[in-house]
């Protein structure tokens, strides 16, 4: 009887287990189902590559440089491309004509952002981050202060900034020509660090502009799509403990190293406000009109620290690319070479007064912005993604598209073999779509592209460029092979040789550097 009631206990245990571990697969299945339908294309949705149950088409986006596989998809299924990403629909934009009427003509649709959890909850919390905040109050409040700051008036204020830095530039390359990669990226964020936090960036390697590129190269590489788990397409991930999910810790320590980077320098411009000591830098703008604005402490931190990325690492790579593409095309150089000595002869480098008079430069910086996009990729809307690379690589729009080829905007505003300007200005057509689109448009690009103007002019006046003695003259400029990968793009160093064009431009060089003295005085050393 013992033995019979043991077993009919056991009995009893046995099925509530079963009953039990039914009921969870049944509660999993539910829980999971919806995941593997939603992840299927829906009726009506763009073409695009077929998907797989659970991830639709995240299994097809390399871990870097997707915007490859968007273009090539682009051939296959059109300049509108319908992804899975998970259960979330991606449409990628590939053609300028969809841009101009998704994000421009419908930008009230299309400006938001889609979630980002590890941008948007674990890095930059509370929409401090301009970039990637939704389109709502918050991110109004820190557009309309943005906006202020980069007025025609507070554009020209920077100007002899960027003309003092781009002298210093000349002089280093002058000097240490084999280390043009870190003067470049010196001078990029020495402009944004006196434009907005009034301190100078004196040496590549002083402690604050290496505490910029370092945080600033892990922020962009853990938000690359393909760098992490699909975290907003398969939510549950975001329950995963930090030993199982190392991208939670390297999000972490991105956070801390930013907001103690940002925060000091909002807290030593107070301090120089303070002293009596204003140099007139954009954040001392953003603390006068706090009370106007509405923004707290830590939305100006932020606001100051991400004008610091986005005019830093965006314009290094910019310059690096115009090195890479002029340095393999002795005539390209020429033709920049006569431009700015019908200008400015022997006796000085080009200044700002010069910008408008150099029309070879214009189209110079033009081209690498097309040749090269920093976001090649481009930087998700709420629905939609912009190909960039694409659109500038389109064949039916560009003549040999792979080539570094300035002369393109001459022959036409467009820089396109159609030259039909009435129809593409009629259609609000961009020269390039480097700065972005519609109402998420980068409200710094008329003083990103006055730095780019100047370095380029002055480089190509001081310097004869070309690749270094006993290299292939076949240089890689691949953007899969030549370039790091990143949410941002930059050419990896390349063997270029720049040489003062002879003695006299170097003693200009030189004297223009020693005149220059003054006017870096005015701005705390770093």
């Amino acid at each position: 009887m013992g033995i019979l009631a043991g077993f009919g206990e056991s009995w009893l245990n046995f099925q509530v287990a079963a009953s039990l571990l039914a009921g969870l697969v049944v509660a999993a299945v539910l829980t999971i189902a919806p995941y593997a339908f939603a992840s299927s294309r829906p009726k009506g949705f763009p073409p695009g590559p077929p998907t797989k149950p659970f991830l639709g088409n995240l299994h097809l986006i390399p871990a870097s440089k997707s915007f490859t596989v968007f273009t090539k998809w682009a051939k296959s299924y059109g300049s509108i491309i319908g992804l899975k990403f998970g259960p979330a629909n991606v449409v990628v934009l590939n053609n300028y004509k969809d841009v101009q009427e998704l994000l421009e003509k419908r930008g009230s649709i299309y400006s938001s952002r889609p979630p980002n959890y590890i941008a948007n909850t674990l890095i930059c919390p509370n929409d401090t981050h301009i970039l990637f905040a939704p389109y709502a109050a918050g991110w109004k409040a820190l557009r309309k202060a943005v906006q202020a700051l980069f007025v025609p008036r507070e554009i020209s204020n920077t100007l002899p900034i960027q003309n003092a830095e781009a002298t210093q530039t000349a002089y280093d390359l002058l000097c240490d020509p084999s280390g043009y990669y870190e003067h470049i990226q010196r001078y990029t964020t020495a402009v944004i660090l006196a434009s907005v936090f009034g301190q100078r960036g004196e040496k590549f390697h002083s402690a604050k502009v290496q505490a910029l590129y370092d945080v600033q190269n892990r922020f962009t590489a853990l938000l690359e799509p393909g760098a992490t788990p699909p975290v907003d397409a398969l939510p549950f991930l975001k329950y995963l403990p930090e030993f199982a999910a190392p991208w939670k810790v390297a999000a972490k320590n991105i956070r801390r190293d930013q907001h103690s980077l940002y925060f000091r320098l909002l807290t030593e411009t107070k301090q120089r406000m303070e002293q009596g000591k204003s140099t007139g830098c954009f954040m001392e703008k953003l603390i006068e009109n706090q009370h106007k604005s509405g923004l707290d402490d830590e939305h100006i931190a932020y606001l100051g620290g991400i004008l610091m990325e986005a005019g830093s690492d965006t314009t290094s790579s910019t310059l690096l690319s115009f090195l890479l593409g002029v340095m393999q095309d002795q005539n390209v150089l020429r033709q920049a070479q006569d431009d700015v000595d019908r200008c400015c002869g022997t006796d000085r480098s080009p200044g700002p007064d010069d910008l408008g008079s150099l029309p070879y430069i214009e189209a110079c910086m033009l081209e690498t912005l097309r040749w090269r996009p920093v976001a090649a990729g481009g930087i998700p809307h709420m629905l939609t993604q912009t190909d960039t690379w694409a659109i500038h690589h389109d064949e039916s729009e560009y003549s040999e598209p792979q080539k570094f080829n300035p002369n393109r905007w001459l022959d036409n505003k467009y820089g396109t073999i159609d030259n039909d300007t009435a129809r593409y200005e009629s259609e609000q057509r961009k020269l390039t779509y480097s700065w972005g689109n519609g109402r998420r448009i980068c409200s710094g690009q008329k003083l990103a592209e006055n730095s780019l103007r100047l370095v380029i002019a002055k480089m190509v006046w001081a310097f004869d460029i070309d690749i270094q003695p006993g290299k292939s003259a076949e240089v890689d400029d691949s953007p899969l092979t030549a370039y790091q990968g990143g949410f941002l793009i930059a050419p990896n160093k390349f063997p270029v040789r720049l040489r003062p064009r002879s003695n006299k431009h170097a003693d200009v060089v030189k004297k223009e550097f020693g005149d220059m003295r003054p006017f870096f005085d005015k701005f705390q050393a770093l």
